[in-house]
């Protein structure tokens, strides 16, 4: 616990990146951020300037300056906290060993890029949220958390014992297989409840692992558990190139079984270790995940079937000359039997299922009452459809489609209008088709058509694979009057009736959504039957407000185009983002562009909530293609957008995606309203 005692003495490190800088620098000479708030002056390098001051982030300030940490000599005290002594630093982070009533904890100051902008402000008050709720004997224990100080900082308790990276370098006869299977058992324990929380251990290392020998107990450290939505399965297998490094008795450990080597080339039986244990692994470390254990119980399963190192035989080179390569061959447990026929079978059966639907509907779109001849337009005159109407309208014919009366039977509905069927009256004898006019007001909404996009995809891959229902969506992000009309102020961050509201959560725009249809003589379309996200459900059919689909969004967004911003290359000509907007967001639609839909500020100004759960598979898991919604549950809601937090780049794009707590609000983050026609 000595390591680090006096590295702390006169050092700065920089508040954005976390790399050490010189006392007297105005810029880091790595990430080139300015440095605010010290004193420029090299008589004065070696004083140590006055801790800064802790003040609770307000929302209306407008700039989030990066600041320099100067770090803590001991004596010093923070927070009620003495500092002790310098613990060292990570890419998060410095830490400290610190005393408070008569007690020693660790404490850590987070640097400031960990909330600097949207995307790190989200997921670390998610991290903040989660971690809390862990209790398990083999996690620290949390003492205290400060997310409205500036440095936000956390408080845990003091382990004793070493760290297994350091066991591993210093006294690499401790870990035996005995004392590892017992590891492998708590180190899963603790997976399977941090996994349930919506954390990850897919960044552990075993640096982050500390290790009470006597007592052979592991506790897990926070910095290796990482806010992140992942497959038990990918956790499964990192915790298999954890266990290899443990039980390898190679130098090279970590350089041989690693996620990413271990990913691309068949995992080698360890020698000196039993046949058994080394199964395990194998079934850890496949590299393909349907071959893996299925989950983190069926792994402590495995574990705890093993029999006894006593009764297993050990796994041994059989030749002394053996190369690396030849191991996997011997006494390898035969791959599972592949279930290619099943795959098969069911998309044997999807495609007689298809051929069946059109043919079906093929003939309901082409026979009225025994004659067919040509398509006539509901609009008096005759249009001739391209084969993408044709395919959309088979999609989107339900019974839109039907003959009027005996005199008009050979009259065929046109099929794009099919998209608009609910906001249509039936016919009435040879009038022809009498619409009900239920559109928005022009001025705050524009109608976006039908059409087909690359969802998610840009220039790499501008392939089409979703077909989307045209909708009304607003030209604007809904403003802080227009929130105030239904809903308590909230607590936006900057005051403007113009100003787009933010710091609102996806419950309550729900509520805001249902709330204004009602006013306006709307149906609703939302049921709300509890506090969760998980109890909203959606009429799309509905014709009153609501947030749009990830799909819905995407396609607004890109307005038929493959610009990387919503309307332009020139992220200047459309948006308001970090570098041109002093982190704060302007009144909507204020001189900038809107797309060629006629859509302000869907790229920058705030970020934009959406319907859909977030899964960090999707769309790759797309199994919609037609009016996509989303996976069918989750834990959090979709964001896109990006905001005046964001710089130019990946992060502004009109398909990054982000991810909230739809229970929560953030600031920069609001929204826009959509209605189906």
């Amino acid at each position: 616990m000595n390591e680090g005692q006096n590295e702390g003495i006169n050092k700065r490190f920089c508040g954005n990146c976390g790399k050490q800088i010189p006392l007297t620098a105005k810029f880091c000479i790595y990430c080139g951020q300015k440095i605010e708030g010290w004193e420029d002056n090299s008589q004065k390098a070696s004083k140590i300037p006055e801790q800064k001051k802790v003040v609770k982030r307000e929302s209306d300030v407008e700039d989030m300056s990066f600041v320099a940490y100067q770090t803590l000599e001991p004596g010093e005290v923070f927070f009620d906290y003495k500092i002790i002594q310098l613990q060292g630093k990570d890419t998060d982070g410095v830490r400290y060993l610190v005393e408070k009533d008569g007690k020693r904890y660790v404490l850590k100051m987070f640097f400031q890029y960990k909330y600097s902008n949207l995307e790190n402000i989200i997921t670390m008050q998610n991290w903040i949220d989660r971690i809390q709720k862990l209790q398990h004997p083999n996690v620290v224990e949390i003492e205290e958390i400060n997310y409205n100080s500036d440095p936000v900082y956390m408080v845990t308790e003091l382990v004793e014992g070493m760290s297994l990276a350091k066991i591993k370098t210093s006294n690499t006869s401790l870990l035996t297989e005995s004392l590892v299977r017992d590891i492998a058992k708590q180190l899963v324990s603790a997976a399977i409840e941090i996994h349930k929380l919506g954390l990850s251990i897919k960044n552990l290392s075993l640096n982050d692992i500390m290790l009470d020998p006597v007592a052979a107990k592991i506790i897990i450290l926070t910095d290796g558990i990482t806010y992140e939505n992942t497959d038990e399965r990918d956790e499964v297998f990192h915790i298999g190139v954890l266990l290899a490094q443990m039980l390898s008795a190679n130098k090279l450990a970590e350089t041989i079984y690693n996620d990413e080597l271990l990913k691309e080339h068949k995992f080698t039986y360890i020698p000196g270790i039993t046949l058994g244990m080394n199964k395990v692994l194998a079934e850890c470390l496949h590299r393909n995940i349907l071959q893996r254990y299925n989950s983190l119980e069926d792994l402590l399963k495995g574990l705890n079937a093993l029999v006894s190192i006593e009764k297993d035989a050990v796994y041994e080179l059989s030749k002394a000359n053996m190369q690396a390569e030849d191991i996997s061959s011997t006494n390898v447990p035969e791959p599972k039997k592949s279930r290619d026929w099943i795959v098969f079978t069911i998309i044997g059966i999807a495609v007689a299922a298809i051929v069946i639907f059109f043919v079906l509907n093929w003939s309901k779109i082409t026979k009225y009452n025994g004659t067919a001849s040509t398509w006539v337009s509901s609009i008096e005159d005759e249009d001739t459809l391209t084969g993408e109407y044709q395919e959309i309208a088979i999609f989107n014919h339900r019974d839109t489609l039907k003959t009027r009366n005996s005199n008009t039977a050979n009259i065929r509905v046109d099929p794009r209008k099919a998209f608009s069927a609910q906001n249509q009256s039936s016919y009435s004898g040879s009038s022809g088709s009498v619409k009900i006019d239920t559109s928005p007001n022009k001025t705050l909404f524009v109608r976006v058509p039908d059409g087909t996009f690359g969802f998610t995809r840009l220039k790499e891959n501008p392939k089409h694979n979703v077909v989307q229902n045209g909708f009304y969506m607003g030209k604007y992000e809904v403003t802080q009057k227009e929130w105030n009309q239904y809903m308590k102020p909230a607590n936006v961050s900057f005051v403007g009736d113009n100003l787009p509201v933010d710091n609102v959560s996806w419950m309550n725009i729900v509520r805001y959504c249902n709330a204004r249809s009602e006013a306006e003589g709307l149906n609703p379309t939302y049921t709300i039957l509890g506090n969760t996200a998980s109890s909203v459900t959606c009429n799309f059919n509905a014709n009153g407000y609501r947030l749009p689909t990830e799909a819905e969004w995407e396609m607004a967004a890109k307005d038929g185009y493959l610009y990387t911003y919503s309307g332009s290359e020139d992220a200047d000509e459309v948006a308001w983002y970090r570098e041109n907007s002093g982190r704060r967001y302007r009144t909507v639609g204020y001189q900038k562009k809107p797309n060629a839909y006629g859509i302000y500020d869907m790229t920058g100004n705030v970020a934009e909530w959406c319907w859909d759960w977030y899964s960090e598979d999707y769309p790759n898991s797309l199994t919609e293609f037609v009016n996509p919604r989303g996976p069918s549950k989750g834990t959090l809601k979709v964001i896109r957008g990006g905001s005046v937090n964001n710089g130019l780049g990946t992060n502004l794009s009109v398909v990054y995606r982000t991810k909230g707590d739809p229970t929560k609000a953030y600031p920069f983050v609001g929204f826009r309203l959509v209605r189906t026609y």
